[in-house]
């Protein structure tokens, strides 16, 4: 990747969506791969009965340690703080649920 380019992508917000959207891919290969013949609806519904719900969900955020080491390796210090927010914002939503 080019200098100029890695600078204009190197920002808060990509990291943000990157650490956002990056656990939900993960929970949807997962479901495809290894639960594919139950409906997607039933899946959720049976995981959150089972209270897993949560913990499969907090397990997908360890993805974001590959982004923010992709990032943080090619030197895009503003995109890896992005994603350390969004995993931050995970966290405390898995924390809201623990209490709620």
């Amino acid at each position: 990747m080019g200098e100029a380019r890695r600078k204009k992508q190197n920002t808060t917000s990509l990291g943000v969506v990157v650490g956002l959207l990056l656990p939900l891919v993960v929970f949807v290969i997962l479901y495809l791969f290894r639960y594919r013949q139950v409906p997607f609806v039933d899946f959720l519904r049976q995981l959150a009965e089972m209270n897993l719900l949560v913990k499969l969900f907090s397990l997908c955020g360890f993805a974001n340690l590959l982004a923010f080491y992709f990032f943080y390796r090619r030197q895009m210090d503003r995109a890896a703080k992005g994603v350390v927010a969004a995993t931050f914002f995970y966290a405390i939503l898995v924390l809201l649920s623990r209490i709620l």
